[in-house]
């Protein structure tokens, strides 16, 4: 029997997003999309009430009944079209699995490992080789320290080494004994074939062991499917695990909770296959209230990237860490001191679904997403071409042809060219790029539907599941603010011709509506511009909520220096994007600091219960000739000093040699609880 109906829910951390896919005269179609707040917190704990609220407003809009009288989601479809013939979910909610990597050598199979992890909501707190040079004791010491809920084992090629990694999984079982915990750690063993009896005793009555392929079957040859799609199941396990309800969601799913971030590989990397040649990259980006992702077909390899401590709610201090003041300060029209940067993002933090109420704290979110969405792309744009990228800040991006954007804060703006320009503040695209919106959590949705149909997939995509918000045609260097940068032409299907020249340091957006065919030819004018490495260029666009983009602010973005002249630089840029007036920044604004109203009582109330904050202990501190873990831009901020934090490492930053000491982590529960 045909399976033809698809329904797909994916929990964020804020909201749950449900789509439903059918056929429509023998095609596979979106039919509709909803959103409810996500019920994993206080005071419901449970994503199934959550689940049910989204599900009965798909069906007030579909006027079907997608739920059994006891709530269940019905499956398979029926006669009279009620229910689906498909239930899957996604999931980026919760903290992410605390993980220890055990391989031979950082080069080989614990690289692969991380290649691997980069599609999961992993966190990776140590990494052991066989050539750290640390003892036997203090190798010990870091796994049980570690506290892990998953332990991942790799190394020897088929038929390879067998001894050394015997020797370390029998260490594994002894740390793993030592903590004594009540649900032990997840076991991925990933190596040698030959060992897998050998692994299995070994655990036996100790751990659950998963097996995948060998990640690294010869030295040549590298493997990491499997071991991705292992890693999915041991997600859905420790989904299960933590309660809030995942259980009965996970029974109910087609196949149990997979992570979105998954999801984001795959389509980006079927986006990639559909590239001509030349015409560039696809570039995917999801932030969320905790995580973000960042997945990216260039050149032909795919690389995706997960930051469990970027975000834009409860992520928010972490990501302040991360990105650091002074990267944040530079996008504020305005004065800003320490202390109100900081209380905004511990704002954020204990109260992550809050949105901007005023205008200067709609510019602190926005300043803490560019700067947040900027540090995930300099960590994240070293995989993609390794060669050219050693300096995110100074060599240009890579050929995109798409660019596609997730998560509430940049979605969620309620104006399309806002969106737009948020997106290019951060990631400043050269040449030109198809800019896309995702705000129904589509591609979760179709990410995991490929595993399944590949072909629903195809056809949804093809038929404009995303919403366009245009082409953007980006000027590189640096074009004189005044003087005309840009000379445009654009040609209508119906004929109409439009010619008008853009100055320097202005972005423009044509109103070219939805649907809408045009060619675009565009040239720069002055020395030393160019679009994408060229004078001038000719192309087809389609027309987009935001219509045409036309940036000539240059690149790399110029941003003034001077207070006045940046606030004066911003606000503008926020009127091409929008056709709004420019809004006048007042006086006092430039000449001493507004405090919002309740940023320092929240100041002064996480102060007066910081004692109540739990804290994880860091393991030993790796021996002097293991690579340290990344330091993030803003390691040595205010926040950083203030609260101890750490830096975060995960599957796309943590160092390839060496030990990785796990960042201590700040509970934030209790905090959220008393401030509901």
């Amino acid at each position: 029997m045909a399976e033809n109906s698809v329904l797909a829910v994916d929990f964020g951390n804020i909201h749950t997003r449900a789509v439903l896919i059918d056929l429509v005269e023998g095609a596979y179609r979106v039919i509709a999309s909803a959103e409810e707040r996500t019920t994993a917190g206080f005071p419901i704990d449970n994503v199934g009430v959550g689940l049910r609220r989204v599900v009965e407003k798909l069906s007030a809009l579909t006027g079907r009944q997608l739920l059994s009288r006891d709530g269940r989601v019905i499956t398979p479809e029926a006669v009279d079209r009620t229910g689906v013939d498909i239930f899957l979910t996604t999931a980026s909610v919760g903290r992410p699995l605390r993980t220890v990597v055990i391989g031979l050598y950082p080069e080989m199979s614990i690289a692969s490992v991380l290649r691997a992890a980069a599609g999961t909501y992993v966190k990776i707190v140590e990494v052991i080789s066989a050539v750290d040079h640390r003892s036997g004791e203090d190798r010990l010491n870091a796994i049980a320290l570690a506290n892990p809920d998953l332990i991942v084992i790799a190394g020897g090629t088929e038929d390879g080494a067998r001894d050394p990694i015997l020797e370390m999984a029998r260490l594994t079982r002894l740390a793993i004994r030592l903590t004594r915990r009540s649900v032990p750690p997840t076991i991925l063993y990933a190596g040698n074939s030959a060992l897998r009896e050998s692994i299995h005793e070994i655990f036996q009555n100790v751990a659950q062991v998963i097996y995948a392929e060998n990640v690294r079957p010869s030295l040549r040859r590298e493997q990491v499917e499997d071991a991705r799609a292992q890693l999915a199941v041991a997600f859905d396990a420790f989904s299960e695990h933590r309660g809030m309800g995942f259980d009965q969601v996970s029974y109910q799913s087609r196949m149990g909770i997979l992570p979105t971030a998954q999801s984001y590989d795959s389509i980006v990397r079927y986006l990639g296959t559909t590239v001509g040649k030349g015409q560039g990259g696809v570039l995917a980006v999801d932030v969320g209230s905790a995580v973000s992702t960042m997945s990216a077909s260039v050149g032909g390899s795919v690389s995706t990237s997960i930051r469990t401590d970027i975000g834009l709610g409860h992520s928010a201090g972490s990501a302040l860490d991360a990105a650091g003041l002074e990267r944040i300060r530079a996008w504020l029209p305005f004065i800003a001191d320490d202390d109100e940067i900081t209380g905004y993002a511990l704002n954020k933090t204990l109260r992550p679904a809050t949105i901007p109420q005023i205008r200067r704290t709609l510019y602190l979110e926005h300043a803490l997403l560019r700067a947040a969405l900027r540090t995930l792309l300099d960590a994240a744009r070293p995989l993609w071409t390794p060669d050219t990228a050693l300096d995110a800040h100074r060599e240009p991006m890579p050929p995109l042809s798409r660019i596609i954007a997730a998560g509430a804060g940049l979605t969620g703006t309620g104006r399309p060219g806002m969106s737009a320009m948020l997106l290019l503040d951060a990631l400043q695209p050269v040449g030109a790029a198809r800019l896309q919106m995702d705000s129904a959590a589509l591609i979760p949705a179709l990410g995991a539907l490929a595993r399944l149909n590949p072909t629903a997939v195809v056809q949804v995509l093809d038929a404009g599941g995303l919403e366009d918000l245009g082409t953007v045609i980006s000027l590189s260097g640096k074009p004189r603010r005044g003087r005309a940068a840009l000379q445009v032409t654009v040609r209508k299907e119906n004929g109409e011709t439009d010619r008008f020249t853009v100055e320097g340091g202005r972005l423009h957006c044509y109103a070219l509506p939805i649907g809408v065919s045009a060619t675009v030819s565009v040239r720069a004018r002055g020395a030393g511009l160019n679009i994408g490495g060229r004078r001038g260029i000719k192309l087809e666009v389609v027309g987009g909520t935001a219509g045409l983009i036309l940036d000539a602010r240059g690149r790399p973005l110029p941003l003034e220096n001077a207070l006045k002249a940046r606030a004066e630089q911003i606000v503008g840029w926020y009127a091409d994007a929008t056709g709004d007036p420019v809004y006048e920044i007042p006086e006092d604004w430039l000449t001493a600091r507004k405090v919002e109203p309740n940023v320092e009582s929240v100041l002064d109330r996480d102060s007066r219960v910081k004692d109540r904050v739990p804290s994880v202990v860091a393991p030993a501190e790796a021996e002097a000739d293991a690579a340290p873990a990344a330091k993030p831009a803003g390691r040595g901020s205010r926040l950083s000093r203030r609260r101890g934090r750490g830096a975060e490492t995960d599957a796309a930053n943590i160092p390839e040699s060496g030990a990785v000491n796990a960042a201590p982590e700040d509970d934030l529960d209790d905090l959220r609880t008393l401030f509901p």
